[in-house]
């Protein structure tokens, strides 16, 4: 009998960690952004790349940036939150004209992580990234 118990509680702690990393898998690993801008009569594509981590609801992680010729060095992502497939996290970039807070939210599905990002003072516009 207790052979029996302890081989049905193993079976359900063992269920118990599969559905935590199904529910956490889907956001982790890395994430890339494009966009196209235009500025003074040039354009050019920003890259941003997230690599995303979450454990239970806290999501953690890095992002870099290309824009353009500039890499400017890499951050980390703050603030991080996961609820089901929603997320929200924010990011901090050093530039000549002081730090930018962007704050990212949005869904994920599949591959495909949709949401908005708010620059600090700014208007928010619509943000997509693709699993890599």
């Amino acid at each position: 009998m207790l052979d029996r118990m302890k081989r049905i509680l193993s079976l359900a702690v063992g269920a118990a960690l599969l559905a935590a990393a199904a529910l956490a898998g889907p956001i982790d690993g890395k994430w890339v952004s494009e966009r196209k801008m235009e500025r003074d009569g040039q354009s050019f594509t920003i890259v941003q790349t997230f690599e995303l981590k979450a454990e239970g609801d806290k999501l953690t992680g890095k992002f870099f940036l290309k824009f353009g010729e500039m890499e400017p060095p890499p951050g980390e992502i703050k603030d991080g939150k996961l609820d089901g497939n929603k997320f929200s996290f924010t990011t901090t970039m050093q530039t000549p004209n002081g730090d930018m807070k962007t704050s990212y939210s949005g869904t994920v599905d599949g591959a495909t992580m949709k949401g908005t990002a708010e620059r600090e003072g700014g208007q928010a516009r619509p943000f997509e990234a693709k699993k890599q």
